[in-house]
């Protein structure tokens, strides 16, 4: 009786585990088989594995002559073999160049990737730049190298939320002080810092950020954003990968910093 007590009990155990596997383990379970890689540029490439973010550096061997899904200034190309030196080249099937022009942006995924279009606009009402003027102590003022705001919806609610990028780092005709670079977003009226760098001009230091490229990377209906900034050498650029938190946040994923 004892042992018949104790074979029950093993199988309501079981079934129990069975049970929380299926109500909350089921995306736990398809996310750690997850395979992702993403290029952004000519020198970014990021890795997800095991539910880690990992940056690949410039291992190159073991990504040159795979297929990717390839798009340019956030225009889809199609899947192409890539190959790397000095920046990436792209090859059909049979291996013949094609010529692409634009920001590259790839992957090579065991799922599928949203890549969205979007477009830049004046900024219509400059009410919010104020106000991140003056809560980084920077004087009002009329003087940008980049002031630009991009319309998107971000988190699925149909809404457009309003993305603003603006610096004055770079100037040609003019020379501040004090150099920013700003992006933010704008939802229901309430401000989102993105990114916020402040300092003194020291001699074209600081980094003009660019929105690169909304994409929604595991299929949640909700926009993660790269976000870039190009220092005065050529030789090196932030690229960062955004989310919009549960918390209402932006938390960076991971950067080739």
């Amino acid at each position: 009786m004892g042992r018949k007590k104790y074979i029950i009990l093993i199988v309501v155990i079981v079934i129990f585990f069975l049970i929380m596997i299926i109500l909350f383990g089921k995306d736990s379970l398809k996310k750690s088989g997850e395979r992702l890689t993403i290029i952004v540029g000519n020198n970014t490439v990021w890795s997800y594995r095991d539910k880690k973010w990992s940056n690949k550096g410039s291992n190159y061997d073991e990504l040159n002559w795979k297929k990717y899904h390839v798009y340019y200034d956030n225009e889809e190309k199609g899947d192409y073999y890539l190959w790397h030196d000095d920046k990436w080249y792209a090859f059909d099937s049979n291996k013949n160049a094609v010529p692409f022009h634009g920001e590259l942006l790839a992957y090579e995924s065991n799922r599928d990737i949203s890549i969205a279009s979007f477009s830049t606009e004046e900024i219509e009402d400059d009410s919010t730049v104020s106000q991140m003027l003056e809560k980084n102590n920077i004087p009002n003022t009329n003087q940008f190298s980049s002031k630009y705001q991009v319309p998107f919806d971000i988190d699925g609610d149909g809404e457009d939320e309003i993305f603003y990028v603006i610096s004055n780092v770079f100037a040609l005709d003019f020379r501040p002080d004090t150099i920013f670079s700003i992006v933010y977003m704008v939802k229901d009226n309430k401000i989102y810092s993105i990114y916020e760098d402040v300092t003194a001009n020291d001699s074209f230091n600081g980094c003009k950020p660019i929105l690169r490229s909304f994409l929604d990377i595991d299929q949640d209906n909700q926009y993660e954003l790269i976000l870039s900034c190009g220092y005065y050498s050529n030789s090196r650029r932030s690229d960062m990968l955004y989310r919009f938190t549960d918390d209402r946040e932006f938390k960076i994923l991971i950067s080739n910093q």
